[in-house]
């Protein structure tokens, strides 16, 4: 249920046939009216809440992927809902470290952004900054080590920003019938891109943009799709953004302990001169990863590593296998609201079966911490 939304979790709670977004929103409202969700709150209130973001939107990214590119009104939307409801916005490495002695303030949550990408700087710092919050960056550095637009991202972008019916892509892979044949067009041209080397793999986005009819010359105008430089990864630094391993190619292997130590060697590598600080906490890439590689990122110096899978963060949570939180363009402040105050969470636990065998441990654990502050 990696990324899954609230929507697709309440269905399968209540055990019923996918419902519209609308009646899941209702749904949530009226569990908020009920107190619910404050209840929820209290319940949940051990866990480390951990917000995933990505980029911010630097023009239109946010109508192509609203969660990869959330824009600026709504992170600050974001930040200032969590300020006046009163839960506490915590550096990674502080929250880790209160999670581990069971210092942990009630309802804490960590803001973190995957990938790097150049919005974050061009867009967000000024944001954090005026702010005051501490935000965690996990950054990939392949596009910092070869200054382009990330392929796979940009290719998708063509595809999805095209009129044309038919294409004929580059490469000799053919002509395709848009209406009928999109998904086997781009696919095509996601494998033949990947094989190619940095300078070949941007002549090939030119040619497949010129295809779709879509102007690559613009896209570079506006820096769409790129990562941030070195430069601007130490002004990040020096504004007291933690940034963070993220891989060196975004591509993680599940049993490939050799490649695995490769790509955080990479990583570690063009970002040991730029961030004062050690990089000892991980994100897995796309949020593929397998609990065997916990030991294998212990023996890299690796903290913790955080992952897609949705939920909260307990005591017994495994700390390379850190949940987040989601959240973009198509999370509704309700949905959000859903997840921040653990009323998701519950649902989780219900689904998991693991409901009742939560909550007495909990009733019990109260009982016990008052009978130790009455004696």
């Amino acid at each position: 249920m990696k990324g899954a939304q609230p929507a697709a979790e309440i269905a399968r709670f209540a055990g019923v046939m996918p419902l519209s977004r609308s009646m899941i929103r209702l749904f949530l409202h009226v569990m908020k009216m009920l107190g619910v969700f404050w209840i929820a709150r209290y319940i949940t209130r051990r866990g480390l809440r951990i917000i995933c973001y990505h980029g911010f939107a630097v023009e239109d990214e946010y109508n192509f992927r609203s969660t990869l590119f959330i824009r600026d009104q709504l992170f600050r939307q974001r930040v200032q809902y969590l300020k006046s409801q009163g839960y506490p916005i915590l550096p990674l490495r502080e929250a880790l470290e209160a999670l581990n002695t069971g210092h942990l303030p009630p309802c804490a949550t960590v803001i973190t952004m995957d990938d790097g990408w150049l919005g974050v700087y061009t867009v967000g710092l000024p944001t954090i900054k005026e702010l005051g919050i501490p935000v965690t960056v996990y950054v990939t550095t392949y596009y910092v080590e070869n200054p382009m637009p990330v392929f796979s991202v940009t290719l998708s972008y063509l595809f999805w920003r095209t009129t044309a019916s038919r294409v004929n892509l580059p490469c000799g892979l053919g002509t395709f019938d848009l209406e009928s044949q999109a998904d086997e067009a781009e696919q095509s041209a996601q494998k033949c891109g990947a094989l190619l080397p940095p300078a070949e793999r941007l002549e090939f986005l030119r040619k497949a943009a010129d295809a779709l009819g879509v102007s690559f010359a613009e896209i570079e105008r506006q820096e769409l799709f790129r990562v941030m430089d070195t430069k601007q990864l130490r002004s990040l630094d020096e504004a007291g953004v933690d940034i963070q391993l993220h891989s060196h190619h975004h591509d993680w292997p599940l049993y490939d302990r050799r490649m695995v130590e490769s790509e955080i060697a990479e990583n570690r590598r063009f970002l040991e001169p730029i961030v004062s600080h050690p990089l000892d906490h991980f994100c897995y890439p796309s949020g593929v990863y397998g609990l065997h590689q916990g030991d294998w990122l212990a023996a890299l110096d690796v903290q913790s590593a955080t992952t897609i899978d949705p939920g909260l963060n307990f005591a017994s949570t495994p700390r390379y296998a850190l949940r987040r939180i989601v959240d973009g363009g198509k999370v509704s402040d309700i949905e959000f609201a859903a997840e921040m105050t653990g009323f998701m969470e519950i649902v989780r636990w219900f689904r998991q079966g693991r409901l009742f065998s939560i909550l007495p441990w909990r009733l019990v654990q109260r009982h016990s911490d008052r009978i130790s502050e009455a004696g």
